[in-house]
């Protein structure tokens, strides 16, 4: 994030002020009146839109509470620690992104100078037009219809760690900087910006934490998508079980049941985007290109990329040359 802008941030706001003199009863003047623990989208911004955003006070600590609307909340500088449900602890570095679900209760650590977290507040029929931008049946896409639908059985979160991701922190950073400035046309602009942050964040599945009842099927599958993204050259279904001690067909099954495809399909996908990127960025040849990400086959790898980008590795290039 631009430096100056982080500077910005870190100044003491007029509200910050405020609720900093409010001290633990400034989540109080936030909340509707029916429950004194729901954060009230209106009471939180006075704009009329569909997405507001506010800097997380430091210096306070606030009660465990829930929100009437989807709370996404970013580190921009330091750390926050989270808890949500009283039972599941995170913490958040500084470029880590949260989907907080609407009606989930949390509450984090007490925000020092330096800790900088951008909550933005989005209300359901925001998030059509972006969602409308995926086309694949993936955990993040879930995730939103759940939150359009205000289901309550959905994942409670999702945790993004954008370290590596500089596309992701600049649509971000765009985003802020555009609620706090208020740009002409900043609805549809600040949707369309989500949308691309939405396939952004769809093509790097295995950055994601998913907010799931079970801790350890939860780390399970991280952990699965890690080992995909680290080894999928040379990984496999069957070594990555016998690596974590668990039948094959466990570790199929669990993949599939908190997200869209199977343990050999997100291996499959995850080569072919790795063939696409290099299609575009190298001269290697096909065949090169085929065997570094780990096929051996070539008429295999030309039906499963055809299958995937609708065209072939050759007509991939070509098309990618054409735009630049």
């Amino acid at each position: 994030m631009n430096p100056d802008l982080i500077e910005e941030l870190k100044k003491i706001t007029s509200r910050e002020e405020s609720d900093i003199q409010k001290a633990s009863r400034a989540l109080e003047y936030y909340t509707i009146e029916e429950r004194e623990d729901i954060v009230d989208y209106r009471k939180m911004t006075d704009e009329n839109g569909l997405i507001g955003l506010y800097k997380r006070t430091r210096f306070v600590d606030y009660p465990a509470h829930a929100h009437n609307y989807l709370e996404v909340i970013y580190i921009c500088s330091g750390s926050l620690k989270q808890i949500i449900d009283n039972e599941t602890e995170l913490v958040m570095e500084k470029d880590d992104l949260l989907f907080l679900r609407q009606g989930v209760k949390h509450k984090s650590s007490i925000p020092t100078y330096d800790d900088v977290a951008i909550h933005f507040m989005i209300l359901p029929e925001f998030l059509r037009y972006p969602l409308g931008m995926l086309n694949e049946d993936t955990i993040l896409r879930r995730f939103i219809e759940g939150v359009i639908r205000e289901e309550q059985n959905s994942e409670k979160y999702l945790h993004f760690h954008l370290q590596e991701m500089r596309e992701a922190q600049n649509l971000l950073e765009n985003m802020i900087t555009s609620l706090i400035y208020h740009r002409r046309n900043e609805q549809r602009i600040l949707q369309a910006t989500m949308g691309v942050l939405f396939l952004e964040l769809t093509n790097r599945t295995y950055k994601i934490t998913i907010g799931a009842p079970s801790e350890y099927e939860r780390n399970l599958v991280l952990k699965a998508l890690q080992y995909v993204e680290e080894q999928y050259r040379t990984a496999s279904l069957d070594e990555f079980a016998k690596s974590v001690n668990q039948p094959s067909y466990y570790i199929s099954r669990l993949v599939k049941k908190y997200g869209p495809y199977t343990f050999t399909k997100y291996l499959q996908r995850r080569r072919l985007i790795q063939a696409g990127h290099l299609l575009e960025s190298t001269s290697y040849s096909i065949e090169e290109i085929m065997e570094a990400v780990g096929y051996e086959n070539s008429s295999h790898f030309h039906r499963l990329f055809r299958e995937e980008y609708h065209m072939t590795p050759k007509e991939y290039r070509k098309n990618m040359q054409k735009k630049y």
